[in-house]
């Protein structure tokens, strides 16, 4: 049984840091993914709950695979602890917002927020919202 729950330890480091090869955590694991696995486990957990829960299927499928991709690029050593925090305090704040709701709708992105982005990513929102719109009208 031992085993079993390193194996299941190790695919959730795996998760977040996909190098990632030793039992428990071993030294081929960084402190910094260290310190990300474990204050963001049970933060992405929770998310894929609500996934589960609140998000009709496709819009689910799309939400898992992004905050997944965004976990694992969060995780990387090189990431500065100030973003990593950062970024921890963004997704509790969409945990805050989805449990707070009945059913899940999207939310436009105030002026300062728009102003932050750079060219790739209003790019990206946009090829984003096109596909969300999409989605919808099936």
């Amino acid at each position: 049984m031992a085993s079993t729950g390193a194996s299941r330890l190790n695919a959730v480091c795996d998760l977040f840091v996909p190098t990632y090869r030793g039992p428990f955590f071993g030294a081929a694991c960084s402190a910094g993914a260290m310190s990300l696995v474990g204050e963001s486990k049970s933060l992405f957990r929770t998310i894929m709950r609500l996934h589960r829960v609140k998000l009709d299927p496709a819009m689910r499928s799309l939400g898992d695979t992004y905050a997944r991709k965004e976990f694992r690029l969060h995780a990387k050593p090189q990431v500065q602890e100030a973003h990593k925090q950062m970024f921890l305090k963004e997704w509790r704040a969409y945990v805050d917002m989805v449990s707070s709701q009945a059913t899940v709708t999207g939310q436009e992105l105030s002026e300062e927020q728009k102003s932050k982005l750079n060219d790739q990513q209003k790019v990206q929102l946009d090829s984003l919202e096109k596909s969300a719109k999409a989605l919808g009208q099936q």
